[in-house]
């Protein structure tokens, strides 16, 4: 059929590209090329959306590595950790020490901790007992002695228990130990002049008559003494 005789579309003014079987046109469909495309061809790359002047915002940079410790650091590190070391070998002799004293009898095992402080602990008080019993001691025989020095009964200041208050408060090694010491020994006997007041017993008028002797003299050899035997 001649193309002259082909029908033209009333709407998009294209001629038909044929007639079918019944006589209907074929229309040709806009936008196609009529050549079949390689399927092997990519896909044309989709252009880019956006506005192409703006400039793509740099990747973020990596923070900067922390640097490493310095000679003087490691220097110093070492010196800590000897010290350390050394620290603790003189605490563990000081314990095998302690721990010897305590319990010479015990063997080389290691000790309780717990144990070890109970026993310091209680030793610790034996010690502070034997220390007051040593004080008490030597302020009462000052205080024997002042006493009769100042004429006052120290058997009787002994036996008050506000003067052996007093005593308690003192201490034997302090320098201002006697003063103090005499100022209680005073305030005991002015407190109570006839209780610890010494008095003095009145002197003998005349000589003094003992009478003859009642004993027989002693032999003073083992001859006299036979001899005195025999003349009985």
């Amino acid at each position: 059929m001649p193309a002259t005789a082909l029908p033209i579309h009333p709407y998009t003014g294209l001629q038909a590209i044929g007639l079918r079987r019944d006589g209907r046109p074929i229309w040709p469909v806009r936008g196609g090329s009529g050549e079949g495309s390689d399927p092997t061809t990519p896909p044309a790359p989709t252009p880019a959306t956006g506005d192409p002047t703006t400039p793509a915002m740099p990747a973020p940079a990596a923070p900067p590595a922390e640097p490493g410790p310095t000679a003087e650091q490691l220097a110093e590190a070492q010196r800590q950790a000897t010290e350390a070391a050394e620290q603790r070998d003189q605490l563990q002799a000081a314990l095998d020490a302690i721990n010897k004293a305590i319990n010479p009898d015990a063997t080389g095992a290691e000790s309780d901790p717990a144990q070890l402080a109970a026993a310091v602990a209680d030793r610790d008080r034996q010690l502070a007992g034997l220390g007051e019993q040593l004080r008490a001691a030597r302020v009462e025989l000052a205080a024997h002695k002042a006493a009769e020095t100042a004429g006052a009964r120290p058997d009787r200041l002994l036996n008050s228990r506000a003067f052996v208050a007093a005593l308690s408060a003192l201490d034997p090694s302090d320098a201002q130990f006697d003063t103090a010491l005499q100022a209680a020994i005073t305030a005991a006997v002015e407190s109570d002049p006839e209780l610890y007041r010494a008095t003095t017993a009145p002197a003998r008028s005349g000589g003094e008559f003992r009478g003859a002797p009642t004993t027989r003299p002693q032999p003073a050899s083992l001859l006299e003494a036979i001899s005195a035997r025999l003349n009985k």
